[in-house]
């Protein structure tokens, strides 16, 4: 083990040997390095009694950014996971506990930390993730040794809340959203210098998302992430953003159409083109989703007579509704959706309960008969 000041770095360097690895850490502070490089010390004499009796004096601050963020986050969690908890901990975690050691948190600083976001009139539900993100952060800590147990386990947090009830959109819902995104550009300035052809080609991928969304219940991200090459015959193969698993979406017959449709339209692009790019082509990135979600869905939406949740998360509800209206099992549903049986079954239970007695219709000829009854009101209309 050795300390030096690295001149290239402007800060203190702690240099030691550890499963047969040169590690190295740099500090801001003179004391701070010395300090690490005693506890290096005091840990190599006590070998396997280390991780029992000896606790880390790095704050959580750092801890997060220098173990916690590059080595868990990063590789392990998806980006909107990742942005979620970075705004929790910027929030409402950083500045009330960023500062603390780690030896120094035990579970009367977390009740209290508790007390204070309640106080400050977060809701329970941000309590919770607030408290789950840091324990999730100390369990970290736990593993590389540094602290000999998690405070925040014994600690209890606000319940957690009941989900919002599904309300899947009608298979004549989903066609007037798309029927009207088939005529729509969301303002004259913004069409203005467009050629037919661009406005035509704009209008079709917008009609086409919603079409994956309602008919192969797939998560926004997922449909904005999908490639050609995914479309293997008569299924999607799609990778879960959430779970990161990989499922085959069976493609019903009016969707496999708008999609080879889309394809013709798009000039048959390559097996690694993505299905739905933006604009300019590109990938879409988190500002394009929530401008599309907010000025050419929302407004499609709410011209079909949609109400409440505007989300075009929504559609995702309505593909295993019509799998459930077919008369398809759990089991399979929840397949076709990525979900657990009992996630599915949880969620779903009120849909359920509300087929039960009615006429099982293919999910293919209802989606068709929607269909061509937005077709005959858009000829009446015209």
């Amino acid at each position: 083990m050795s300390l030096t000041f690295n001149p290239n770095r402007s800060k203190w360097e702690v240099r030691w040997l550890e499963g047969g690895r040169h590690l190295s850490r740099l500090f801001e502070r003179k004391g701070d390095a010395e300090a690490f490089d005693l506890e290096l010390r005091r840990r190599k004499q006590l070998g396997a009694l280390a991780p029992s009796v000896l606790q880390s004096r790095i704050t959580v601050s750092q801890f997060v950014l220098d173990d916690w963020w590059p080595r868990y986050a990063i590789p392990t969690l998806a980006p909107d996971t990742r942005r979620r908890y970075l705004e929790i901990w910027g929030t409402h975690l950083e500045r009330r506990i960023g500062d603390y050691e780690l030896r120094q948190i035990t579970p009367l600083l977390i009740e209290d930390l508790r007390d204070q976001l309640t106080r400050a009139g977060a809701p329970p539900p941000t309590v919770r993730k607030s408290l789950m993100l840091l324990q999730g952060i100390l369990r970290r800590a736990v593993v590389r040794g540094l602290i000999p147990t998690n405070p925040v386990a014994a600690v209890s947090k606000p319940t957690q809340q009941p989900g919002r009830p599904v309300s899947p959109l009608a298979p004549e819902t989903v066609e007037a959203i798309r029927t009207h995104m088939m005529s729509m550009w969301q303002s004259e300035k913004r069409g203005t210098g467009r050629s037919p052809e661009v406005i035509q080609w704009w209008r079709a991928r917008n009609a086409t998302m919603v079409s994956l969304l309602a008919y192969a219940g797939v998560r926004p991200s997922e449909d904005r992430g999908c490639r050609w090459e995914d479309v293997r015959g008569h299924t999607l193969h799609v990778l879960a953003s959430k779970t990161g698993r990989p499922r085959d979406v069976d493609l019903l017959g009016p969707l496999s159409q708008d999609l080879a449709e889309w394809r013709m339209l798009s000039g048959r692009p390559s097996p690694k083109a993505l299905i739905f790019p933006t604009t300019d082509g590109d990938e879409w990135q988190r500002h394009d989703w929530n401008n599309w979600r907010r000025r050419v869905y929302r407004p499609a939406a709410l011209a079909a007579g949609v109400e409440g949740d505007m989300r075009p998360y929504r559609l995702r509800g309505s593909f295993a509704s019509l799998l459930l209206w077919e008369g398809r099992s759990l089991a399979y549903v929840a397949e076709q959706a990525g979900h657990s049986i009992a996630t599915l079954a949880r969620h779903y239970a009120g849909v359920i309960s509300e087929l039960e007695d009615r006429p099982r219709v293919p999910a293919a000829e209802a989606i068709r008969q929607a269909r061509m009854s937005a077709s005959g009101k858009k000829l009446a209309s015209g």
